[in-house]
């Protein structure tokens, strides 16, 4: 009896979602006709009908399913807060998996399901992408000259390992000639007199934001931590596993650099990156495709847009 209970607990919660989210009834916002509502869009159709009703609630709805926000309300708030361009994005998204839909079901794809109204939306889609599948190959001059055009997407990032003591800087202060530039400058001293190594300089200087020891990490990285003027300065350093080097200048004040590694950025050679750079190819040109096919499928939809969503 407890089985028997639970099972019908259970079915009853199924269902009563099921018919929430689907848009099983009028709550779903869409505006029904003859042939009535699409359940899982929210967006009115018929037969031959090619305009797209795009209204709030079934917007919502729909953003709701595909971010699995269960706060319906906070959803709302945030989506009146979004910009007009991010507003649209979830617009385009509707209105694109609808016309899908639609086109699937005219082709005999279709069942009032949700998981099927996705898997159609994926059946177009890789129909669409199936249009490059036999243009795919490109001679050795093509990838050649593709190469020369992109290269600069696949440089090698400049890679370093260091070690630093900070000194901070009061905002209020000037750069060089003030008390912490004075004071970086001794403890300078202190450190290449005294052959101080990474280990026992940790106790010196002040607390850093971020790390005192950096191994392998890109210039981007360490822009990312210190500002690009002190990362563009490490790279002009030379490597000295034995003498500290600076004060090097950062967004937060001086650093007293032991620089132990540095790998310079580089653009790597044809063969080294041929077979990444098909791939990539393959990847946008699939996309391409897929942009083209299918928005030319949704440009044959008038679209009607709720009042209620324009900003």
């Amino acid at each position: 009896m407890q089985f028997v209970a639970l099972g019908l607990i259970v079915f009853g919660i199924v269902s009563w979602q099921s018919g929430s989210f689907s848009g099983g009834d009028s709550r779903d916002g869409a505006r029904e006709d003859s042939s009535g509502p699409s359940r899982a869009g929210g967006a009115a159709s018929s037969a031959g009908d090619q305009t797209i009703v795009v209204e709030r609630e079934a917007l919502l709805a729909f953003v709701q399913m595909r971010t699995q926000e269960a706060n319906a309300e906070g959803l709302a708030a945030t989506f009146d807060g979004l910009s007009t361009q991010a507003r649209q994005i979830w617009i385009d998204r509707f209105v694109r998996e609808e016309a899908l839909v639609r086109e699937a079901r005219r082709l005999g794809l279709d069942r009032e399901d949700e998981l099927i109204r996705r898997r159609l939306v994926q059946k177009m889609e890789f129909l669409a992408e199936g249009i490059v599948a036999s243009d795919s190959l490109l001679g050795a001059d093509k990838i050649e000259q593709i190469y020369r055009e992109r290269i600069e997407e696949y440089r090698e990032p400049a890679i370093l390992s260091f070690a630093h003591v900070f000194v901070r800087a009061s905002s209020s202060e000037p750069t060089k000639g003030s008390d912490a530039h004075g004071r970086a400058e001794t403890l300078l001293a202190k450190l290449n007199q005294e052959s101080l190594s990474d280990n026992d300089a940790g106790a010196l200087g002040d607390r850093f934001l971020y790390n005192r020891r950096y191994v392998d990490r890109t210039l981007d990285e360490v822009r990312s931590h210190f500002g690009r003027t002190a990362a563009d300065t490490l790279l002009t350093l030379s490597v000295d596993t034995e003498k500290w080097q600076g004060p090097v200048e950062s967004d937060y004040g001086w650093h007293l650099v032991l620089l132990t590694e540095q790998t310079p950025s580089r653009l790597p050679a044809l063969g080294e990156i041929e077979k990444t750079l098909r791939r990539d190819l393959t990847r946008d040109r699939s996309q391409e495709a897929i942009d083209v096919g299918l928005g030319s499928i949704v440009r044959t939809y008038q679209i009607d847009l709720d009042p209620a969503l324009v900003p």
